[in-house]
């Protein structure tokens, strides 16, 4: 058809219900659950804010990519800086695009180590700038608020000089943004007891079931699998958990990521899809969400076909904003029988930094694929 013809028309019509319908959902959310603002479009952060929440061997590092630049913040308990580092974003979406390319599909091919170049290069321009100024030191743990494009990296598998792994010599976390990280500190704590693990799928992910069972040794479990474990069943048992833990498959739908969703096992009540505008609607207790699934920690952003803008929108940040302190999350789709690896030894601790170390002194799970994609996204403590 020609343009402006009328199958273009219709598209365009399709196109602007489609927004109408997407916005129309955004403020019923915000109806229904009026906190949700408090997290969308929280009170601006001020240096202080932050460098008052800071333990002493911690570090905030947020990340602001434009087009003509990269810049840099740095908080720390002595204080904030600030740095021009020397990437364009041209150049960072070429690296982060090659990067996931040779990463998320490892091969026994003499190409596969072709991820380790754009690794060097990203820990080059990211973190070396920051620990030659001295930021970083006497630090051992790092809060990251990644931006754009950083959204999709994985932080623990940037590679320095010397061949270490970031996540050899700090304990990471990220979160959405500083005002965010501190809005989630603030909350007050509330009771919480026990663990839900949910495996809604063990005959077509098997390691899933080893998952669930290597959870239930620990005390004070309840342990779902199969057609148990329900999209009913979650709602019925989740609030009120400590830990709620999801081994199951995830779902992320670029252009319209309020309907990404974590599959769960269907039932009369529910279609099995815990999407994440259902999610907002919740009131959780939980310390700790697992999603141990594909792609749980993308949003809209960069890459996807939403615009940047709206990057509050995704599982992670939904069920932060539902209550849960922390979130373990995935950036890519992630491997059964490693996952269900690097879960065995997450627990008891839930120490997601000592879970992938132990996973790189295995020559079977060393590759940076199967550990490096999932990530702690979580508030101020």
């Amino acid at each position: 058809d020609e343009r402006g013809g009328p199958a273009s028309l219709a598209a365009n019509e399709a196109l602007t219900r489609a927004q109408d319908d997407y916005a129309e959902l955004l403020r019923e959310i915000r109806e229904r659950a009026p906190s949700h603002a408090a997290l969308v479009t929280p009170a601006p952060a001020t240096p202080n804010d932050i460098v008052q929440r800071l333990a002493p061997d911690q570090a905030f590092v947020e990340y602001l990519v434009s087009d003509s630049g990269l810049l840099v913040f740095v908080f720390t308990r002595d204080g904030a800086s600030v740095r021009e580092l020397e990437i364009g974003r041209r150049e960072l979406t070429q690296l982060v695009t090659f990067l996931r390319g040779t990463l998320v599909r490892p091969t026994t091919s003499p190409a596969d180590s072709l991820w380790r170049g754009p690794l060097r290069q990203l820990y080059a321009r990211l973190i070396a700038p920051l620990e030659e100024g001295g930021l970083l030191a006497g630090k051992s743990r790092l809060v990251l608020a990644p931006h754009a494009e950083l959204h999709y990296v994985p932080f623990a598998a940037l590679l320095d000089s010397t061949g270490r792994y970031l996540i050899e010599r700090f304990d990471l976390a990220t979160t959405p943004s500083a005002s965010v990280w501190l809005a989630l500190g603030r909350r007050p704590p509330r009771s919480s007891d026990g663990i839900l693990a949910m495996a809604p799928r063990p005959d077509a992910l098997p390691a899933s079931r080893n998952e669930i069972e290597a959870i239930a040794r620990l005390p004070g479990v309840r342990a779902l699998q199969g057609s148990a474990a329900s999209e009913a069943a979650f709602y019925r048992e989740a609030p009120g958990r400590r830990i709620v833990h999801l081994a199951t498959v995830g779902v992320l739908n670029k252009s319209n990521p309020l309907f990404s969703y974590v599959e769960l096992a269907m039932s009369q009540q529910a279609d099995g899809r815990l999407e994440v505008h259902e999610i907002y609607g919740l009131d959780l207790t939980a310390e700790l969400v697992v999603l141990s699934a594909c792609e749980t920690g993308l949003g809209s952003g960069a890459m996807t076909d939403v615009p940047a803008g709206d990057d509050w929108v995704g599982l992670t940040r939904a069920f932060l904003h539902a209550g849960a302190k922390r979130v373990v999350a995935s950036l890519w789709s992630i491997d059964d029988w490693a996952t269900a690896a690097l879960m065995e030894r997450f627990y008891p601790a839930q120490s997601l930094a000592a879970a992938q170390r132990a996973m790189l002194t295995s020559p079977a799970t060393a590759h940076p694929f199967y550990w490096s994609g999932f990530v702690t996204v979580e508030g101020s403590e």
